[in-house]
């Protein structure tokens, strides 16, 4: 066979081989570019809290009110709602015989109820239609404030909130000239109820507030246990004791065998109290303010001083005291409940851990930079549910190369280096 028809048959195979391999590398690189992925979020500033959750104790200055008629077995009807600002002398509640007809009484209850609720809706004069808006967003703030109640089975929260939702509705006709004010029906209530009255409902006692303050209609038993007095010279064996207590049934009726009918809070500060192990009371500092979060309240947060730190001898607890005159409204004050107490807040730019490369030794995140790769050094303050925060990049010089504000992090892609251009 002629040496040169092999040659040319060998240039011609070993051609056909690299063109196949070149277009295969090609293939290869344009298929990597494109399966690249990428992901990108912007870096934000984030604060991120260290809460510790504990049980804790409510303390109150609260003041019982009884009825001065003996075995008032025919009914007590609470003319305020829970947590109501009452004045000296203001009534509270009336107090029906035992012999009163119950359908009579029940509309008598509804008949002071309708009238409070009138009286609240009734506004100054001389209003103005621009104040409408302001109306406006109190009955859209109520409204959502209900269904959000209803969605989470809090349905105590969302009655609650249900008078105050009517007065706005009330006030709109106001002040939209659709009525003048509520005198008038609120007569003809109070009518009815002086004639049902008359007519065998009548009310043996009329209940008025010893002490001005804020009026609570039904009490647990521990009123005479969880006082504020006791806070100040407290030990740790003493907040054992009143831990242990069981609740008194006696508080029911006074020495005179009069029925209670509420009780009052009588000042504005309250107190939080709770054990901790003397490891975690390295967390607290006497004197300090801390955010409380009240689960129980649907998540409601309240500043609180920590008023008290009480340590005992051969003991590995602490209490502590928190106190705080904030009353948020609607706020339920069962008296144990648990609460998340943050330690420490934690703020700077949140990086996904899942994002974070180590290059050349120093730890950070590629971001994308137009359409180029690039690497930024990261400094973590504290690791928080799979996410880093970061700390904040001020433009210095000292921190050039550290992620900044607004940085897209890439969060997943693949063959990612310092330079790569993305198309």
């Amino acid at each position: 066979m002629d040496s040169s028809y092999l040659k040319q048959i060998l240039i011609y195979i070993l051609t056909t081989l690299l063109c196949v391999g070149f277009v295969a590398f090609v293939v290869y690189h344009v298929v990597i570019s494109a399966n690249t992925d990428l992901e990108v979020t912007p870096v934000v500033y984030s604060t991120q809290e260290d809460a510790r959750v504990f049980d804790a104790y409510i303390f109150r200055s609260e003041t019982l009110v009884y009825t001065t008629t003996p075995n008032s077995e025919g009914g007590i009807n609470h003319l305020k709602e829970d947590g109501a600002k009452v004045a000296v002398g203001e009534a509270i509640c009336s107090v029906f015989p035992a012999s009163s007809n119950e359908e009579t009484i029940q509309r008598i209850k509804e008949l002071d109820r309708t009238i409070e609720l009138l009286k609240n809706s009734n506004i100054e004069e001389n209003v103005s239609y621009s104040d409408t808006q302001i109306i406006d967003e109190s009955i859209y703030n109520s409204y959502y404030t209900i269904l959000d109640s209803i969605s989470a089975d809090n349905a105590g929260y969302a009655m609650a909130k249900t008078d105050g939702l009517i007065s706005s509705l009330n006030q709109r006709l106001i002040i939209t000239r659709r009525v003048e004010n509520f005198n008038r029906q609120i007569e003809l209530y109070e009518a009815e109820r002086n004639r049902l009255i008359g007519a065998g409902g009548e009310v043996a006692e009329t209940v008025y507030a010893p002490k001005s303050g804020y009026y609570y209609a039904d009490i647990d038993g521990f009123e005479d246990v969880f006082s504020v007095d006791r806070i100040q010279h407290m030990t740790l064996d003493e907040f054992d004791d009143i831990l242990s207590h069981q609740f008194s049934a006696s508080l029911r009726y006074n020495e005179k065998g009069g029925v209670n009918c509420g009780k009052i809070v009588t000042e504005f500060n309250w107190y939080l109290g709770c054990k901790v192990s003397t490891e975690e009371s390295r967390n607290f500092t006497e004197g300090y303010t801390y955010t409380v979060i009240f689960p129980y309240n649907s998540d409601v947060r309240i500043s609180m001083i920590l008023d008290r730190m009480i340590l005992q001898a051969d003991d590995d607890r602490v209490a502590l005291f928190f106190r705080t005159n904030v009353i948020p409204e609607n706020f339920n004050f069962l008296r144990r409940q648990s609460v998340d107490i943050v330690v420490e807040s934690y703020v700077g730019y949140k990086v996904p851990i899942s994002a974070v490369r180590i290059v050349n030794g120093v730890q950070g995140v590629y971001v994308l930079e137009g359409y180029v790769v690039e690497f930024r050094e990261i400094k973590p303050i504290q690791e928080i549910n799979g996410f880093f925060i970061c700390e904040e990049n001020d433009g210095s010089p000292e921190k050039k190369g550290q992620l900044a504000l607004y940085d897209r992090i890439i969060i997943s892609g693949r063959n990612l280096y310092e330079g790569k251009i993305i198309s």
